[in-house]
C-alpha cells in the first residue's frame, strides 16, 4: 500500500503526488522490453488409466462388468493434456498408459488432444501392464513409445455388440409397446437382433472406424497401411513382440521413457531435470487451435527479425 508513494517521491521527490498502478496486462504494450519466461525445464508426467468412457473419469469401489473399478473419462485426460500445453515448465511430456481400450469417440478425442500437444512438446508414451485397443490408439501419436516386456498391447481392431433380451421378457410374460420415428430409431434396442440393413449400417460403421484406427497406427509408426492388416485385427502382442513389428520403439522402465523425453527436448538425461504431475486443472480449458497459434507465432518472429535488422 506505501508503494505509490514511494514510485512518485522516486521519480519527482519535489511532487507529493503518489504514482498509479495498473497491471501488467494494461501496460505491457508500452514496455520497449517485454519479460521472457523461463527456458522450460521440467518434464510433465500425464497418468492415463482405466477403460475409456466418454465425460469425466470415474471410479466405482467395486469392480464393473466390462469395465473395471476405474474409468478414464475422456473430457478428463483432455483437460490434463491441455493444462501440459499451456504450461510453460514443460519441456516435454511423458504419457503413462494403462488401458485396455474402451469407447472409440472417446479413444479419438484423447488421441487427437495428444496430437496436438506433440505439436508443441514431445511427447512419449510409457506403457503400464496394458495399452491395448484404445490404449493403443491413444499412444500412437507419442514421438516415442516405451512398453515394458510384459506388456499387452496392440489389439488394433473394434467390435460392437448388444444385448437382445425379448426372449427374456416372453419368458417373464412382459410385453413391450414402442413408438418410433425413423426407419432406424430403434438400432440399439435390446428388442430386436441387426438384421438386413441395420446390420450393413452397423458393419460400415465398424469398417469406419478399423480404417480409421489403422490410419493412425500407420501415420504415428510410420509404417505402410497394407503392413497393419498382419498387425491388427484384435491381435494382442507383448512389449516384446510390438518391439519386433514395429510398434513400440524401445523396451524398459519408466526411467527410460523419462529419458527418452528428455533427449527430445534437448535436457540433459542424467536425472536432474525435475518431473512434474499433471492433474486436470481447477478450471475448464478450452481447445486452443495449433495451426492458428503457429501462425500467430511466426508472424511475432518475423516481425521481430524485421526489427532486429
Amino acid at each position: 500500500d506505501e508503494l505509490p508513494a514511494l514510485l512518485g517521491a522516486l521519480h519527482a521527490p519535489a511532487d507529493t503526488k503518489a504514482a498509479r498502478l495498473k497491471t501488467y496486462g494494461r501496460v505491457r504494450g508500452l514496455l520497449l522490453r517485454h519479460a521472457q519466461p523461463a527456458a522450460p525445464a521440467a518434464v510433465g508426467v500425464i497418468s492415463l488409466r482405466g477403460s475409456i468412457m466418454t465425460g469425466p473419469s470415474r471410479s466405482s469401489p467395486v469392480p464393473l462388468p466390462l469395465v473395471g473399478e476405474e474409468t478414464l473419462g475422456s473430457t478428463t485426460a483432455q483437460q490434463m493434456i491441455r493444462a501440459a500445453a499451456q504450461d510453460h515448465s514443460l519441456a516435454a511430456v511423458v504419457v503413462h498408459v494403462d488401458s485396455p481400450g474402451g469407447s472409440a469417440l472417446a479413444s479419438d478425442l484423447i488421441w487427437r488432444e495428444l496430437q496436438q500437444l506433440d505439436r508443441t512438446k514431445p511427447v512419449v508414451i510409457y506403457m503400464g501392464d496394458v495399452a491395448a485397443s484404445g490404449g493403443y490408439y491413444i499412444a500412437a501419436p507419442g514421438r516415442k513409445i516405451v512398453a515394458q516386456r510384459a506388456t499387452l498391447t496392440g489389439s488394433i481392431g473394434v467390435i460392437m455388440a448388444k444385448a437382445v433380451t425379448a426372449g427374456v421378457y416372453e419368458k417373464l410374460d412382459a410385453g413391450w409397446d414402442t413408438v418410433q420415428r425413423g426407419a432406424h430409431a430403434d438400432l440399439y434396442s435390446s428388442l430386436t437382433a441387426w438384421e438386413g440393413e441395420q446390420r450393413a449400417a452397423v458393419e460400415g460403421s465398424l469398417d469406419h472406424v478399423y480404417r480409421e484406427f489403422k490410419e493412425r497406427v500407420a501415420t504415428g509408426r510410420n509404417l505402410p497401411l497394407e503392413r497393419l492388416d498382419d498387425l491388427a485385427g484384435g491381435r494382442v502382442w507383448t512389449g516384446e513382440q510390438a518391439l519386433a513389428h514395429g510398434l513400440v520403439d524401445e523396451l524398459g522402465d519408466f526411467d527410460v521413457a523419462v529419458q527418452a523425453a528428455c533427449a527430445a527436448a534437448g535436457l540433459p538425461s542424467d536425472g536432474s531435470v525435475p518431473l512434474a504431475p499433471i492433474s486436470a486443472p481447477g478450471r475448464f480449458l478450452l481447445a486452443e487451435p495449433v495451426q492458428a497459434a503457429q501462425a500467430l507465432l511466426g508472424l511475432f518472429t518475423r516481425g521481430q527479425a524485421l526489427l532486429l535488422a
